[in-house]
Parts: C-alpha cells; structure tokens; sequence
C-alpha cells in the first residue's frame, strides 16, 4: 500500500527521527505509542533503521493500551543514523538516507504533516533548509521554545539557530513568534518586544535600533524594548533576539532553576520545623514546581521552513519527547507556515533590506 493511502483523512501525520537524542528507540517508539493512544486520529511516521527499532516495537506490542495503536505506526527503514554532534557539512555529505533525512523527506513530499527530531540541531538546520526550503521573504530559520513566567509563559526566539543577525530577520523572528505564540496562553494580540540592555529609545546597537524602528511601523503588538529580567517578569508574549543571547538566557535560565531547587530541597530537610513545614505544604509546593519541569517546556519549532520541524533536547526522556510530539500536532493543525508567509506577504516584508 503507498504510504500516501494510509494517512487518515483530516489527522495529523508525524514523521518522527526514531534515532534523534541521546537514547534513540528506547525513548522515541514509547513516546510515539503515548502519543497514538492519546490522540485518536494522529498517525506517525517512525524513521528509522528497522532491525533496530523492530525490538523495541516487539516489546511494547504486548502493552495494554497499544493495542489499536501500531496500525497508525509506519516504519519508513533508513540506512544509518547521524551522530547527536553532527555538523552541517556532515549532515549534507552524508544525510541521505538517514532518519533524519527521511524523516524531513516525508514532510517536503507532503507524506506528513510535520517532523519531530531530538538529533542535532545543526544537522537539522541544514537539512530542513535543504528539503523543505525557506519560506518567501524570510532569510533564515529561527528556533523559539517557550520559556515559564510570571504571566505564565514567554516565548523567546532565537534560541541558537542565528548567532548573528541583521535588522531585517530581527524583524523577521518577531512576526513568526507572533504567529506561532500559542493563542490560549494570550489574551488578545501576543506583545512582542525587542530584548536589549535598556528600555530607552537611545539604547543598544545600531542593528537592535534599526530592528526597533522598523517594528514600530509594522501592525503588531510591538511594545518595544525589554531587558533580561522582563522576560522572566512577563512582560512580553514574545521576546525577540539573536541566536547568540537567546541560547545563553535559555542555559542561565536552566542552571538558575537546577540551582533554586537544589537550595530548596536542602532547606526543607534542615531542622525538624523545616521538615513539618515542607510536609504540611507538600502539595502547593509540588503543584508550583510542576511548572517549572522541563520536560513541559521540550519541544522547539524550527519556524521559517516550508512545513512544520520540532526540535525536542537531546536527552529527553519519553514524557519530555511527548510534548515536543504535541508541540508538532498544534503547529501543524494551525498551519503554522502557511499563517507566517501570509503575514510576511501582508506587510510586505522584503529579504535583504
């Protein structure tokens, strides 16, 4: 049967790179059936070498609960699987017929519709720029994960994909985050701001300056600069900067909450009162730092490609790689592309100025 006459009518069909991340099958072929079971009409795609993944699928296909769930399973067979540190020429020289590359090919032959890889972030750049291609009148892909705050989230792009950027694809991150800004965690318009070292107009480098200029005169809910700390205040629904500066807010953010914990979980085993209060606020405590756990914040989309791509960590366990899968469902029933090369057509945003 060809693959195309299996996707269900009005689903989702997933490509998933069975052998991204750190732990491969063992972590992606739970985290698909998890997936399978909880969303009915989901069907995935598992890419991957199939005398490696055909044990793992053996071992779950005596699980309760699965049962309904392997006829939405099709393993596309790839040849080999690229190393977790894979660089970009690498990735090209030799992707081609990887998990990884099968996994994008289903998405740009219009066999799925999105991808999930936990593999190399820089092998995934430049194969998803190479299969799906960029969308009109945006220069670059850019990655944005969702980051807790105090107003419950915020989005923050780039994560590391544009290390350097021009004013232009400043602007260009900001209306793909509007796009993709989940619209129930925001009331109205999502706020986009500008991350720099200062509120003041006066501020920042000549690039920031001009990026800030030119979101000024576009009809988003631009609401100017923010600093760092605005990001974990809440302030915007999206915060906007290069690759360079959103990859280190992300890690500090990590190491910060990783640090907190740790002086937490000390404190309340330190004297018997502390014990007493940590027992009696047991469940507020716990419901608060259920927030905060990231395998709830996994999963990046890659936005600026012609289909939905979703970076999930590389050492993410199966419940982490689930949200990444949701993460993928959403943006593709949204048709996440689609909606950003519209905007970028409405304000006539050009590549290169």
């Amino acid at each position: 049967m060809n693959l195309s006459d299996k996707i269900i009518p009005g689903g989702v069909v997933l490509a998933l790179d069975a052998h991204g991340g750190d732990f491969g099958p063992e972590v992606t072929i739970p985290a698909a059936l998890d997936a399978l079971a909880k969303q009915p009409e989901l069907k995935i795609l598992l890419c991957g070498i199939r005398q490696e993944v055909t044990p793992v699928l053996k071992k779950y296909s005596v699980e309760s609960g699965y049962e309904h769930c392997f006829e939405r399973l099709t393993v596309i067979d790839a040849t080999h699987a690229l190393d977790s540190d894979a660089r970009p020429v690498t990735a090209l020289r030799r992707g081609k017929g990887s998990s990884l590359w099968l996994a994008l090919e289903q998405v740009a032959n219009g066999r799925a519709s999105a991808c999930v890889s936990a593999g190399s972030t820089a092998a995934l750049l430049a194969l998803g720029v190479k299969l799906l291609g960029m969308l009109a009148g945006i220069e670059r892909p850019a990655l944005m994960s969702r980051i807790p705050s105090a107003s419950g989230q915020t989005n923050l792009l780039d994560l590391g994909a544009n290390l350097n950027v021009s004013a232009n694809q400043l602007v260009q991150f900001a209306i793909m985050g509007s796009v993709a800004c989940p619209m129930e965690a925001v009331s109205g318009q999502p706020k986009v701001a500008l991350l720099n070292v200062g509120h003041e107009d006066n501020k920042g480098d000549t690039v920031v300056k001009e990026a800030h200029a030119m979101l000024k005169e576009l009809p988003i809910n631009y609401t100017g600069f923010i600093e760092g700390h605005d990001i974990f205040a809440g302030k915007a629904d999206v915060a906007v900067c290069d690759g360079f500066s959103g990859n280190l807010i992300l890690k500090s953010g990590e190491g910060l909450a990783r640090m907190f914990l740790q002086h937490l979980d000390l404190a309340m085993k330190t004297g018997l009162l502390a014990k007493m209060g940590a027992f009696l606020a047991a469940k507020s405590i716990k419901r608060t730092l259920a927030r905060f756990e990231p395998c709830k914040h996994n999963g990046a989309p890659l936005l600026g490609l012609r289909g939905v791509v979703v970076k999930s960590h590389g050492n993410a366990n199966s419940e982490a790689l689930g949200y990444a899968i949701v993460e993928a469902v959403v943006e593709a029933e949204r048709q996440i592309p689609q909606l950003i090369e519209a905007m970028i057509n409405d304000y006539s945003i050009e590549v290169g100025l």
